[in-house]
């Protein structure tokens, strides 16, 4: 985007950070030969935890950026993506990424584990970079509000949660359905998913073993409490652990939320409670201590009060293979979906699609989901279109289109910050295995000073936010 001449006196960071919208620069300005490409058609991007989902997300970006710095602390993992984008610098530490390639870079992708998302925010906000950033977007509340807070602030910045059905034409439909009143207003909703797809209700591994060579254990620990390196948390399975995850409500929440989160003004519930699976040693053994670790199928419910005309309101969570009750309209030849959603309103019901849509595609229903009800829906078609689409095929190019021309993306991170607290709180509430009384408006568990130590724990080993 920016001119690399090396004469010219303001700096990227600094044009990026100064202008209203992304930078264009006709053709002509350019020294070389005609034709040569304007900067503002490519975007210089680094990635920070690309051994994982970092490669999908970089890949999905395709031919619209150009990928000058790539940061992950285990290369051996990371290797593929090295080898795509070789001409790429390679670093184990993010800090030395931002120390030596800042003016390098406009945008940046973030898919660490949960509990280091915060930290490289922060270093990409101060910095003025767009961001793409996984979900959930924090790994406390704390951070949430913090990170969303500081976006806010600087909206010059364009950011994108990876919540890749937002915006499609299935959760838009349900969105747009759902708007028309047809079930009434909404006092039950109910949310199952298929995850976990990790191991759970596991022990902290007392034996020991040795990081992939390279590695730097303390680095990926981060502000986190110490502990040794184990395989049971890197690679890939550390979604389960408290102290890195955030289970399997907050790692997939807002992958359903976004469809309906501002609609049913689900912002801010006073209680939530929940239960879990539990462990035991064997045939009527003793139960298995696992406090650091999630159950293999959790339940939670949000009690959210009255907001405005909007009734009372409980959202139900089910997770591991549990299910809600099958409504008793829906028809006996009908499955409910592996994942899904029931909206259970005054007027009737509505199934849907975990992100929305209908899960029966052609055999019954309309585009928004399949309403549940004796005869009262017979003649209900779907809305009209009234709300912007991103299809999953462009979903990481959206962003790429957005940072280059000021618009704000389907799903900013700002939306899943707030998104990321519903679930944060879900795991709240899972961790310290009570109900907890919530008040969002002073952050704080009311009922439980255990619980409360979740919110907004403190940062180890000499980490800082900086925000």
């Amino acid at each position: 985007m920016a001119s690399k001449d090396k004469t010219d006196k303001i700096s990227r960071r600094t044009v990026l950070a100064a202008a209203a919208v992304p930078l264009f620069v006709p053709r002509s300005v350019l020294r070389g030969a005609p034709g040569a490409p304007a900067p503002s058609d490519r975007l210089q991007v680094a990635g920070v935890g690309v051994g994982g989902m970092g490669r999908n997300y970089l890949n999905g970006c395709g031919r619209t950026i150009d990928v000058v710095s790539l940061c992950d602390l285990d290369h051996r993992m990371a290797g593929r993506v090295f080898k795509r984008y070789s001409k790429a610098s390679r670093y184990h530490d993010f800090r030395k990424m931002f120390d030596k390639d800042a003016e390098k870079f406009d945008a940046l992708i973030i898919a660490t584990p949960d509990h280091t998302h915060s930290v490289v925010l922060s270093a990409g906000i101060k910095a003025g970079k767009h961001i793409y950033c996984a979900k959930p977007i924090t790994h406390s509340i704390g951070e949430a509000r913090k990170i969303r807070k500081a976006l806010l602030a600087a909206p010059k910045i364009i950011t994108k949660t990876s919540a890749q059905s937002s915006g499609t034409d299935a959760s838009r439909s349900t969105t747009e359905l759902l708007a028309t009143g047809v079930i009434g207003p909404v006092r039950e909703l109910h949310i199952w998913c298929d995850h976990p797809k990790y191991p759970c209700l596991q022990a902290r591994p007392k034996d020991k073993q040795t990081p992939p060579p390279g590695m730097d254990w303390d680095l990926w620990i981060g502000p986190a409490p110490k502990r040794p390196y184990h395989s049971a948390y890197h690679p890939g399975k550390w979604r389960s652990w408290w102290d890195f995850g955030t289970g399997t409500v907050g790692d997939m929440i807002c992958h359903t939320l976004h469809v309906y989160f501002k609609e049913l003004q689900l912002g801010a519930p006073t209680a939530i409670s929940s239960s879990s699976t539990h462990r035991f040693t064997g045939y009527f053994g003793g139960r298995v201590s696992t406090p650091e670790c999630q159950g293999n199928a959790n339940t939670v419910t949000w009690k959210i009060p009255a907001r405005g005309q909007l009734p009372p309101l409980r959202v139900h969570w089910y997770d591991g293979g549990i299910k809600p009750h099958r409504p008793v309209e829906l028809d006996d030849r009908l499955a409910l979906p592996a994942m899904g959603l029931i909206f259970e309103g005054e007027k009737g019901k509505l199934l849907t699609g975990y992100s929305g849509g209908n899960p029966f595609g052609n055999r019954c229903g309309i585009a928004g989901g399949l309403l549940l009800g004796d005869k009262q829906f017979k003649d209900v078609k779907q809305p009209d279109k009234t709300m912007p689409r991103c299809d999953y095929r462009v979903h990481y190019t959206e962003w790429v289109g957005c940072c280059k021309s000021g618009r704000k993306t389907t799903c900013p991170v700002e939306f899943g910050c707030e998104m990321t607290e519903m679930g944060l709180l879900g795991a709240v509430t899972l961790r310290a295995r009570r109900l907890i009384q919530w008040d969002a408006k002073a952050m704080k568990v009311t009922n439980s000073n255990h619980a409360d130590s979740y919110v907004d724990p403190p940062y180890q080993n000499g980490w800082k936010l900086g925000l």
